[in-house]
């Protein structure tokens, strides 16, 4: 069952070339997963088999309407249809009830209206837009303009909205949901691996990865609430996250902060712990990290593994605890200790309590960095207090030269894979998980 919500993009394809790969990029960014046909692998099916499959295990369809109509098959599936291949598409999500969501090309002054593909182009418009029949549209000129209004109404998917419970909906008629059990999935043994001298700081790549969405995602979502006229992407280039829920909370209140990020965490498809959460629950007793959610929780539960949770304002020491995990911006099942704006980062940081055991641990263990950018004051503080004498990892699937500075400047060692690669190395190789390059 997958855990990220499908988003299945169709239009013609020389035309909107860049227009579909501006989708693409804002789908992914969003932390969806978009299903694109310049993205599919040959599996030895026909073409329309293998869209039609890609379709049926969608959850959203983006249809981008055009200056042409496209090309209709004369031979296989549609053969006497006398309809384009994106109009087949369409009618087949509409028989699986997938929302879609359509945007259409302005037309340029004096544009065709007379060929036989401008006049289905036409017919396929007023089918799609019909007032009493079609569905809502927007309309874009530019691809940078249609990938932002796509990215805006795909935010819908993690509010409360209608187009969620339409996910949701869709979800529930296609698999039964079970409860996880205990049993270790994937082959994994259910005893303690860890290294006892490794230390890991995970970010958001790990809940990303899970299906959770990005936090540029709660920052828009607060802006759209906040009625500021610039899109939360431009906020986000200009602002920190904390300046934008400092402001929130100044202006609607910090319950409604806390409902955003209930609402975001409460997504529209099941989310689970991944191989990456169980391995690194069975190959690090010391877990750091900056994400809200509880997968690293629900993965100690699956395992068996007996677990404690500090935050910065609820530190209440257990030493008998397999796995230590210290979130240091709060957990969401305990919405009073989230760290969302500098006053917040700074009445945590004054919290010797819950530092005073990190700091130790990190003059004495192994770092290893997975998931997380470390460009923030309190990522910073973390790296500032690992003694640099002990070798330590930073585990990205990009890096750049400016990740090359920052490596060097923390006498890090850089590996370039995805966090499920690198963390069941890591567990495989529990008796020195950090350099998997030797």
């Amino acid at each position: 069952m997958p855990t990220k919500v499908r988003v299945f993009i169709s239009s013609t394809m020389e035309d909107l070339a860049n227009e579909r790969q501006a989708v693409v990029e804002q789908v992914r960014g969003l932390g969806l997963e978009p299903v694109n046909a310049e993205g599919l692998l040959p599996n030895g099916e026909t073409s329309w088999n293998l869209l039609a499959d890609e379709i049926r295990t969608s959850h959203v369809f983006i249809l981008i309407l055009g200056d042409r109509y496209g090309w209709i098959p004369t031979t296989g599936y549609g053969a006497g249809q006398n309809k384009g291949v994106t109009h087949l598409e369409v009618d087949l999500a509409r028989s699986l009830n997938i929302p879609i969501l359509p945007f259409f090309k302005k037309l340029k002054y004096g544009s065709d209206a007379s060929s036989d593909d401008a006049v289905r182009r036409d017919h396929f418009r007023t089918e799609i837009g019909d007032w009493s029949k079609g569905i809502f549209r927007a309309e874009f000129d530019w691809a940078i303009d249609l990938g932002q209004k796509v990215r805006t109404a795909l935010l819908d998917v993690f509010q409360d909205t209608y187009l969620k419970q339409l996910v949701r909906k869709l979800e529930a008629g296609r698999s039964t949901i079970t409860e996880p059990t205990s049993q270790p999935p994937l082959g994994f043994g259910s005893g303690p691996q860890r290294s006892p001298s490794s230390i890991l700081f995970a970010g958001a790549g790990f809940s990303i990865a899970a299906g959770y969405p990005t936090a540029s995602a709660l920052a828009e979502i607060l802006g759209q609430r906040l009625g500021l006229q610039s899109s939360g992407v431009e906020i986000l280039s200009r602002h920190s996250f904390t300046d934008v829920a400092a402001l929130a909370e100044a202006k609607l209140g910090r319950a409604s902060i806390i409902r955003a990020i209930q609402e975001l965490l409460d997504t529209p498809l099941p989310v689970t712990p991944t191989r990456a959460h169980l391995a690194a629950v069975q190959a690090f007793p010391i877990i750091i990290t900056t994400n809200y959610d509880l997968l690293f929780e629900r993965a100690c539960k699956m395992l068996s593994i007996n677990y404690a949770v500090y935050t910065p304002t609820s530190f209440r020491p257990n030493g008998q605890a397999d796995v230590t995990i210290y979130k240091i911006d709060g957990s969401i099942s305990d919405p009073d200790t989230l760290i969302l704006t500098d006053a917040d980062a700074y009445r945590a940081q004054i919290t010797s309590a819950f530092w005073n055991p990190i700091a130790s641990a990190l003059q004495n263990c192994r770092l290893v960095i997975v998931g997380h950018s470390v460009r923030d004051p309190t990522s910073r503080r973390i790296l500032n207090s690992r003694n640099r004498e002990l070798p330590g990892v930073y585990v990205s699937p990009y890096l750049d030269e400016l990740d090359a500075v920052l490596l060097h400047r923390y006498s890090l060692e850089g590996i370039k894979t995805d966090a499920d690669t690198y963390m069941t190395a890591a567990l495989s190789l529990s008796a020195h998980p950090l350099n998997l390059s030797s």
